[in-house]
């Protein structure tokens, strides 16, 4: 047995890691320790100790294994297998069955918790974290966010230098960290004296420490080579030399079983073993007693350390090696068709290396299988990998695989990496797949399907896309499939989705692929086929429509165990009733949010962060929304999605809109005209909109000749619609053009019922009665404009649209009743208007105060609140009132004897100000009341004369119509 030596300070810190994490009562985190060492260190004989002294916690112990064999979930398979039996955790202790639903990964997080909940207090070690699968990982983070009542600590350990980059992201900060490096002299000399006695640690200790640097492992062959008659200068300068010596000593059949076993994995299987033509019971015995092996009795014997393993596998021929695995797997495959446990992991990993013997069929089988186990577990990297493997062991050995089986590889694993977040790899992939699959349909549909479910960004040409469903499309016409329906489906949203000029082949594509479904028993093919009749519908005012599609899809995809497409049919479902002007909205986005974050897949965790940006814009939180965009922008990039820049700049836009900054509104419009390139007619309503806001109406004005000039502006009638109409009609009002205010308001007032949503709830961007108001008041029609702003505001309060609610109540407040006289503010400029005439003046504070007589026309405002220009209403005092009355002076000067430094200057001050210098009490001057009207007056007045030289018409009525005092008034 291994002596514990020289580690005892970072097995107090372990122990006090452990006590911390008892005391106290009430919610409380998991305990954390991360052990860092490189091989042979000595951090499993640290855990071992630590595990000894845990009592009276329950200790559970599981390890990564270094092999591509080793499934989803090992570490933590082999340390819950002693707790009792939870359907719910079958994923991680049982056999590996079917795929599940990707939500099922949320629920075996919770049951984990749960369980080691009911027996705490409880530690869980995880040895050589290094290896361990990202589920895995994924899982021990879970544990470490849980508030608990009981007292679990979680210990693992790892080799620094074979930890994959951002394995420890999160866990590191709240963790007590212990990194273990070389003994010291003294310690080293300990160890030896451990192993070998006093004698030898005088004489051996200082060469030992010097040759090992302390490395224990090192050390400790060092010392039993030493004992077996070697010398110091025979020590070897890698530690594979000191083992195949040790090796070397073992009795004749030894290296058989152990060659095997090397092949085979960590833990010895007897049967295995024995299949495989190994003797196995003396050179086990001889193993363990030599201390190569460990275990025995009521433990699994294994390999007492991996490089042990590592060693013998690195020095075995070529020949051999391939020879063993196809012996091994073929050996797993027997045990497996027994019944007894084998993972398919283990079998792909054999029969990859085995494919010199036997070929690329088994290989193939095994990687699907083993890559559908893990899928199943939610390790998708993992699952691709699998299927990587095979077609590179193939590969390196100068054989080619069947098309049909290279397709079916590729596609799968391009899958994967898609939902592992990784869309670059999987479009790479995907155009590899291409040029085999020749004119097979059902190879074809597989690349084509594969491609559609990568995507493309929103109204830019998709033309190789396109042409790849078309001619998958071409194959399969005519058999009544579901791939010619998928395809079909596929097809037709592609065409939608790209620039207008595709747009209108897309109609018959929906409906042939609709037809084909009906005609299935199938709810994954029918989900797919509504999913593009609804693309199809998805234009302004078809809201009650699309949601009984989407209700069907969600249904169809219940059926399918298709959380994905439910959760994309909850979030179309959210979104029609959001452009309806419903709030039932919110309870279809929560449903979408629920099963989003259950599917736990990078990319739709970035989607899910957009919409949440979204509904964050809606509610008028700027600052939550941005920073939501932002964090969603990253997400996007990291996982590849083509859309992550539309999305990011339609969000923006409200941002920036919200906020009417001049300078953020023109270099908001550059940035459309630019980006938007595959759809000209949105990206210069959108600039022309900004640069009018912005008080900029000459560039305004060429933005908008811009759009006319181009021959499909009136056709397009996409979800990005809204928005186009949205800015176009800001920069129509702005411009004062009355032929385009007119066409505009032809083209809304059929829509005043319904809301603008860019995208699937991308951005909420107000109600179209809105725009409607703002549209006939600029057309000399004050009463149905307020009519239409009212119907706006109840939309917005109903929906929680705190900014457009404020914005709708500003647009009421600058109608005047009767004579379309409104004053309001347009960017840097203020817009007046009266009698269908409009012009643009310079800010001033006369301007604020006209607009809000105007808004409040017939009633008395106060010049007090008018100066205050919505902050706090100074109340004044009478002229000549005293400052301060006797009792209040009296109390001062009381005072004065009490206090000192400070204080005491303080009040003298407050005094001198209060009092003459002869005592008595100051009086006040003029009033807060009349230095108001004085100003107030003035500046009204200003702002006239300033209109009437621009719109005499209505500087003369305003002239008559306001009247001016401390209180101010203005009368139609």
């Amino acid at each position: 047995m291994t002596p514990f030596v020289g580690r005892h300070a970072a097995l107090a810190r372990m122990l006090a890691a452990g006590r911390a994490g008892r005391a106290g009562a009430g919610p409380r985190r998991a305990g954390l320790v991360l052990v860092s060492g490189e091989a042979g260190i000595g951090k499993t004989a640290l855990l071992g100790r630590f595990a000894a002294e845990c009592h009276p916690s329950t200790v559970l112990w599981g390890a990564g294994w270094d092999d591509a064999r080793a499934p989803a979930w090992w570490p933590w398979t082999q340390a819950l297998r002693v707790l009792p039996p939870d359907p719910r955790l079958t994923a991680i202790v049982g056999e590996p069955g079917p795929a599940a639903g990707d939500d099922a990964r949320a629920r075996v997080f919770a049951a984990v918790s749960e369980a080691l909940e009911r027996i705490a207090p409880v530690v869980v070690i995880l040895d050589d974290l290094q290896w361990a699968d990202d589920t895995s990982v994924s899982l021990l983070k879970f544990l470490t966010r849980q508030p608990r009542t009981r007292p679990l600590l979680l210990v693992a350990a790892y080799r620094p230098d074979e930890l994959p980059p951002g394995v420890l992201t999160g866990l590191a900060e709240p963790a007590e960290s212990i990194a273990l490096s070389g003994l010291g002299p003294a310690e080293t000399g300990d160890l030896v004296r451990a192993i070998a006695g006093d004698t030898a640690a005088r004489q051996w200790a200082p060469a030992v420490h010097t040759r090992s640097d302390g490395h224990p492992f090192f050390a400790r062959e060092l010392c039993r080579l030493m004992e077996a008659g070697g010398s110091t200068g025979d020590v070897p300068v890698a530690v594979r030399e000191v083992i195949g010596r040790r090796l070397a000593r073992l009795p004749e059949g030894c290296a058989d079983l152990l060659d095997a076993a090397a092949v085979a994995g960590p833990v010895l299987r007897p049967d295995v073993l024995a299949d495989v033509g190994a003797p196995t019971a003396e050179p086990i015995e001889a193993a363990l007693a030599a201390g190569v092996l460990t275990g025995g009795a009521d433990a699994p014997v294994r390999f007492a350390h991996d490089l042990f393993r590592e060693t013998i596998y690195a020095a075995l021929p070529a020949r051999r090696r391939v020879e063993l695995h196809e012996r091994v797997g073929s050996a797993l495959q027997r045990r497996h068709e027994r019944g007894a446990p084998v993972f398919p992991a283990e079998l792909a990993r054999h029969f990859a290396a085995a494919v010199p013997l036997r070929g690329s069929g088994p290989a193939v089988t095994w990687a699907h299988a083993a890559a559908e186990a893990d899928a199943g577990r939610y390790a998708f990297a993992e699952a691709a990998a699998h299927l990587r493997r095979a077609r590179t062991a193939v590969t390196d050995a100068g054989a080619r695989l069947p098309d049909a089986d290279l397709v079916r590889l590729l596609t799968a694993e391009a899958g994967l990496r898609l939902r592992a977040g990784d869309a670059a790899a999987a479009r790479a992939l995907l155009d590899v797949a291409w040029r085999p699959a020749g004119t097979d349909a059902g190879l074809l549909a597989l690349v084509a399907l594969g491609l559609d479910s990568v995507g493309a960004r929103f109204a830019m040409p998709r033309t190789e896309l396109i042409t790849a469903l078309e001619t998958a499309r071409h194959a399969l016409d005519g058999l009544g499939t579901p791939a010619e329906a998928q395809v079909t489906a596929a097809l037709a949203r592609q065409l939608q989705h790209s620039v207008p000029a595709d747009r209108p082949r897309a109609a018959p594509y929906a409906e042939r692929a609709v037809a084909i479904a009906r005609t299935l028993d199938d709810p994954v093919t029918l989900a797919s086929c509504l999913l593009a009749r609804h693309d199809l519908l998805w234009t302004p005012g078809t809201g009650a429509e699309r949601v009984l599609i989407a209700t069907e899809i969600i249904e169809a995809a219940r059926a399918a165990g298709d959380p994905e497409r439910q959760a994309q049919g909850f979030l179309l479902t959210a979104n029609a009733h959001l452009e309806n002007g419903s709030a039932a909205f919110r309870a279809a986005f929560g449903e979408f949010a629920y099963l989003t974050e259950s599917l736990r897949q990078p990319r739709h965790d970035y989607l899910l962060r957009t919409r949440q940006a979204a509904l964050a814009l809606l509610d008028g939180a700027l600052e939550t929304g941005e920073r939501l965009i932002a964090e969603a922008a990253v997400l996007g990039e990291e996982v590849g999605d083509s859309d992550t820049g539309n999305v990011r700049m339609s969000q923006r836009l409200e941002v920036v809109r919200a906020r009417n900054d001049p300078d953020e509104l023109r270099r908001t419009a550059a940035e459309a005209v630019r980006w938007w390139v595959g759809a000209p007619a949105h990206a210069h309503a959108v600039a022309a909109g900004f640069l009018a806001r912005a008080g900029d109406l000459g560039a305004a004005r060429r933005e908008v000749e811009t759009v006319r000039a181009l021959p499909d502006w009136r056709a397009d009638r996409s979800y990005l619609w809204s928005v186009f109409v949205g800015e176009l009609t800001a920069a129509a009002i702005a411009l004062a053009d009355r032929d385009l205010c007119a066409l505009l308001l032809a083209d809304l007032e059929p829509l005043a019922g319904t809301c603008a949503v860019n995208g699937a709830l991308v951005c909420f961007m107000g109600a179209h009665a809105h725009r409607v108001g703002l549209l006939r008041a600029a057309l000399g029609d004050p009463a149905g404009a307020a009519e239409s702003l009212r119907v706006a505001l109840d939309v917005h309060e109903r929906l929680g649209a705190r900014l457009w609610a404020d914005e709708t109540r500003r647009a009421l407040a600058t109608l005047g009743p009767g004579t379309g006289a409104t004053i309001c503010r347009s960017g840097e400029m203020w817009r007046v208007s009266y009698r269908g005439h409009a012009a643009y003046l310079r800010d001033c504070k006369g301007l604020h105060d006209l607009s809000v007589l105007l808004a409040r026309s017939g009633a008395g405002v106060t010049a007090l609140e008018l100066a205050a220009g919505g902050g706090p209403v100074l109340l004044d005092r009478v002229a000549g009132e005293p400052t301060l009355d006797a009792t209040a002076l009296r109390a001062y000067r009381r005072r004065l004897a009490d206090v000192a430094g400070d204080e005491r200057e303080r009040l003298l001050d407050e005094l001198r100000r209060a009092t003459r210098p002869g005592g008595a009490v100051r009086p006040l001057g003029a009033g807060n009341a009349e230095r108001a009207r004085k100003a107030v007056t003035a500046r009204i007045r200003d702002a006239i004369r300033r209109i009437e030289t621009v719109l005499p018409e209505f500087g003369r009525h305003l002239d008559r119509s306001v009247r001016t005092g401390h209180l101010c008034r203005y009368d139609d």
